[in-house]
């Protein structure tokens, strides 16, 4: 198998990675010190009672004597030893928490985006809209919703299984995010249902939006057609009135959804 080149990894996981290695380097160093402190002790012991085979009487000039200074420097290279084991011993505990910390982190992640769609989680619904309430009302700015249901979606999970809805609704999902700029977000909202939220867009571009996915979706129905079955979205467009709660915006969305939905049916009928 042809070799891959080496990647540069990046960001606070990579940089952890890092530190571990350089810990484990330092590590092997610390063992290193073990050894080198083993063998002066060793000599320092034979010199304490050989005194004569590792001394000579002119060799050395001190007032200490050679089993003295030999112990003094055993206790300064084992003082040494602990005080480096110890900050090791930190700094691995300070790195495994940093590590237990990102990994949590990184769960909670991916707890913020649905699997299947690749989009936001109704979980964050509340705070993202909350937030872009305020803003919108501090910045006098428009805000608009969108909410999207799927047509005949109960249909494709019964007829051809929930691996089949599940390629579906990731579908949908990345037309709709096609549609929108990187600052609008994206939410699952229920099984076949999307909210889509539309800072700073008025009426008018709302509408536009709106007509967009109308379009993107019907393209992709006719050439992914899924058996027989005709998948279309109907879309509620709501823009948000100062001073009303979120719970108040989506409800708004939902009914205008539920509206083209409706209409869309005695379309249908009438047409028969």
């Amino acid at each position: 198998m042809r070799n891959l080149p080496n990647i540069e990894q990046v960001g606070p996981q990579a940089r952890i990675q890092a530190e571990l290695l350089s810990l484990e380097s330092q590590k092997r160093e610390f063992w290193v010190l073990i050894v080198f402190a083993g063998v002066v002790l060793v000599l320092g012991v034979l010199s304490f009672f050989f005194p004569h085979q590792f001394w000579f009487s002119d060799g050395l000039h001190v007032s200490l004597s050679p089993q003295v200074l030999f112990v003094i420097m055993v206790a300064a290279v084992l003082a040494s030893l602990a005080y480096v084991r110890r900050e090791l011993e930190n700094r691995a505990l300070r790195l495994s928490n940093l590590q237990h910390y990102m990994s949590s982190q990184e769960v909670k992640a991916a707890s913020m985006v649905d699997a299947v769609t690749n989009v936001f989680t109704r979980g964050l619904l509340h705070d993202l809209l909350a937030g872009e309430i305020s803003r919108a009302e501090r910045t006098n700015r428009s805000l608009a919703l969108i909410m999207c249901d799927l047509n005949n979606f109960k249909q494709v999970n019964d007829r051809y299984g929930h691996l089949m809805g599940d390629y579906v609704l990731s579908q949908i999902a990345t037309i709709l995010k096609s549609c929108v700029r990187g600052s609008d977000c994206v939410v699952r909202y229920g099984g076949d249902e999307f909210l889509i939220l539309l800072p700073e867009t008025d009426e008018k571009g709302g509408e536009t939006v709106r007509q967009r996915m109308h379009q993107r979706v019907a393209e992709w129905d006719a050439s992914n057609r899924v058996g027989d079955l005709p998948i279309s979205v109907s879309l509620g467009l709501y823009v948000h009135v100062n001073g009303q709660s979120p719970d108040k915006d989506v409800a708004e969305a939902d009914a205008r959804m539920y509206a083209e939905k409706t209409a869309a049916k005695r379309a249908a009928v009438t047409n028969q």
